[in-house]
């Protein structure tokens, strides 16, 4: 089941029924867009755009808490900065905070390497319900390390992420048939990723545009036979 929502994810959430979802998998925001000077390198600062401006980082958490199964799972990807936040308001609404996942970056934005470190990283929260008794999908026969290694996809949004690294962290948190959401679904990267797995999934985008283009991908991808 693809259910695919235009609008504000804080309205159309009131119309998801309690515990019904098995996973909320987003990379929302980060607040990030600013001027910054960088005239060495031919740009002028980081603007995602006014999607990325004066966002609401924590409005959207108490619905997911409140979708989410008992034995739910809810990883968020922001900037370093905001995580902090992040996993005390989780807290506060009754949230567990489980592990931090790490994606290094193997093609990693230019900087000024004389002055700064280069950011290969960016990190998410994984995030479950109390006393949960979670799903935990071990992709290897030794201990599953919270660090995922991809390039960045070079596509239809400014902070895509690879559909392999979502398509990994799909596999380890849910089992076949269950259902994912993703409030701020940009592109579709996670709608496509679940369609591949054979997952359901419920993706939610504000702008038009990139609606559109998540439509369009999500559509174009061929159910998967393997129900992994």
């Amino acid at each position: 089941m693809i259910n695919l929502l235009k609008g504000d994810c804080l309205e159309l959430m009131k119309d998801i029924p309690d515990g019904s979802v098995d996973m909320v998998l987003t990379d929302p925001p980060y607040n990030i867009s600013k001027d910054n000077n960088f005239s060495t390198m031919g740009r002028g600062g980081i603007d995602f755009g006014e999607w990325d401006k004066n966002a609401d980082l924590f409005s959207y958490i108490g619905e997911c808490f409140r979708v989410l199964d008992k034995n739910g799972s809810f990883v968020v990807f922001n900037d370093w900065k905001n995580l902090g936040d992040i996993s005390r308001y989780a807290e506060s609404l009754g949230f567990v905070t489980k592990d931090m996942l790490r994606l290094e970056k193997t093609n990693p934005m230019p900087r000024n390497r004389d002055r700064r470190y280069i950011t290969d990283y960016e990190c998410a929260i994984w995030f479950t319900m109390p006393k949960s008794k979670w799903v935990f999908n071990r992709q290897n026969d030794n201990y599953q390390r919270p660090k995922f290694v991809h390039s960045i996809d070079k596509g239809f949004h400014p902070t895509q992420k690879s559909l392999k690294l979502m398509q990994d962290i799909v596999l380890i948190h849910t089992n076949k048939e269950q259902t994912i959401l993703d409030p701020f679904m940009g592109s579709g990267t996670t709608g496509v990723a679940c369609k591949n797995l054979g997952r359901s999934f419920i993706g939610m985008e504000l702008d038009e545009d990139y609606f559109n283009i998540a439509k369009d991908r999500i559509e174009k991808t061929p159910v998967s036979g393997e129900q992994l």
